[in-house]
């Protein structure tokens, strides 16, 4: 049986280094939002303070302002439907510049049917218009009638089908 390092062992650095594809979890009755090195390259935040949670304004913050009311349109709706979400919308980078962005998430309730957390993945897009977007586009396109026409079955294969997508060849130039 494998032993489990003790808490705080890891000290000051981030447990979750950066990659491309980032993974968070919103915890909404407490209202932070817990998030790997990715989400935090993304969202240009500290890597420790994203790891140890932060309030949810600290990310809304950190949206492009014309894409802040869709983006909080999208997520409030999630939460009452509790259909998984994907949107797109532009973050700021801890140099200032914006970048976009595609998130896809979900609300879950607990026993008593409060949402109470709320997961998802995001990953930045291409800076360049790629030579692939289209089958991008149509797979998302795809993706969202999978997901109004309640065929999650349809919906899961698509959404297993964009993470195994070779993004360097739809020309994105980000590390792995």
């Amino acid at each position: 049986m494998a032993a489990f390092p003790e808490q705080g062992a890891l000290g000051g650095q981030d447990e979750f280094p950066a990659c491309e594809t980032g993974f968070f979890t919103w915890d909404i009755i407490a209202n932070i939002l817990y998030g790997d090195g990715a989400i935090a390259e993304i969202f240009g935040l500290d890597p420790a303070e994203t790891a140890k949670g932060l309030p949810l304004e600290s990310y809304v913050a950190r949206i492009h302002p014309e894409d802040q009311p869709g983006a909080a349109r999208t997520i409030h709706d999630t939460i009452l439907t509790q259909e998984p979400e994907h949107q797109s919308y532009r973050a700021r980078r801890a140099d200032g510049a914006f970048h976009q962005v595609m998130v896809f998430g979900r609300c879950f309730r607990d026993k008593n049917g409060v949402p109470s957390l709320y997961g998802g993945i995001a990953f930045p897009l291409p800076e360049e218009t790629p030579a692939a977007t289209p089958l991008l586009d149509h797979c998302l396109a795809a993706y969202d009638i999978a997901v109004r026409e309640g065929n999650m079955a349809v919906a899961d294969h698509i959404l297993g089908a964009l993470m195994d997508m070779d993004w360097k060849s739809v020309g994105c130039s980000r590390p792995n």
